[in-house]
């Protein structure tokens, strides 16, 4: 038997989908699919499908398949915008450390008295 192309991704989609809501210990992997199943506006048991019977699937519901396509895309556009979040504090704090040596080149390298300076003021 041929496997479905839209049934495979469709699989993979709700996959990735279960995989984020999972909430660790004491979760179960079926509860995390519903979960994934009713955001992504399909109901468990249409879910359930795909999950148990993608490989021997030769055609997909299109409401089921466009569901975990869009419910996908919005898990796809929040890890990109976390993504650049996270580049743009990356770079704020490339940025402060650069600042903060330039301060400190300019004031020549000063830094706390050491024990040893002290002794030789004595």
């Amino acid at each position: 038997m041929s496997t479905s192309m839209a049934a495979h991704e469709a699989f993979e989609m709700l996959n990735a989908a279960t995989r984020k809501e999972y909430r660790g210990w004491g979760d179960t992997q079926t509860a995390a699919r519903d979960r994934a199943a009713r955001k992504a506006g399909i109901t468990p048991a249409q879910a359930e499908r795909v999950w148990k019977r993608w490989r021997e699937m030769k055609s997909m519901n299109a409401d089921v398949y466009r569901g975990l396509r869009n419910a996908y895309g919005h898990l796809c556009t929040m890890i990109e915008n976390t993504a650049d979040r996270i580049e743009r504090e990356a770079q704020s704090i490339e940025e402060t450390n650069a600042a903060m040596a330039r301060n400190q080149a300019a004031l020549g390298g000063y830094d706390a008295p050491t024990q040893s300076a002290e002794r030789e003021k004595a």
